[in-house]
């Protein structure tokens, strides 16, 4: 990884993450309201709220959060709670996320939440789900940054040639 990138310690890693989790939980909220407002429209007279049972509504959950992350970070590895905090989930390089990785870590962190608190004992800062897939989660810089020498270089580069 490049000394130029600072990865990102629990705090604000937990605080992006509980952004994000409030947003899914918004999402669905306003899908329920959507439905309901739906059903009261078709039928005034005989409306009821709709009764969502607990299965629904985690398995609703779960998808929603795995499918958010995912695409989040596939494309451009910061979620709303990351922008939020400054943070970025790259490679150990650097660069970006290969799609394999976010998925499989989207999968993982919907899956295994816990993980997240290996950062803790971790010296190099990693998650489980970083230290598995070989990615971390680093304070957001510019996306072009001067070298020592002046020289500008891409510190996200869209091309993956090199890897």
């Amino acid at each position: 990884m490049t000394s130029e990138l600072r990865t990102a310690g629990i705090v604000s890693r937990l605080i992006a993450a509980v952004i994000d989790v409030v947003i899914v939980a918004a999402v669905l909220g306003g899908g329920y309201l959507g439905t309901t407002l739906l059903l009261f429209a078709l039928d005034v007279r005989t409306f009821t709220f709709p009764q969502i049972g607990w299965w629904f509504t985690t398995t609703g959950f779960v998808v929603a959060s795995f499918l958010y992350l995912a695409l989040c970070w596939m494309s451009t590895g910061r979620t709303i709670g990351a922008v939020m905090m400054g943070l970025r989930v790259v490679r150990i390089s650097g660069r970006r996320l290969h799609v394999a990785q976010a998925v499989l870590r989207a999968a993982a962190c919907v899956a295994f939440p816990i993980g997240l608190f290996w950062v803790v004992l971790s010296p190099k800062r990693l998650s489980l789900q970083d230290t598995v897939l070989r990615t971390t989660v680093v304070y957001r810089t510019t996306p072009q940054q001067t070298t020592r020498r002046g020289a500008r270089v891409d510190a996200f580069p869209l091309s993956e040639s090199g890897d």
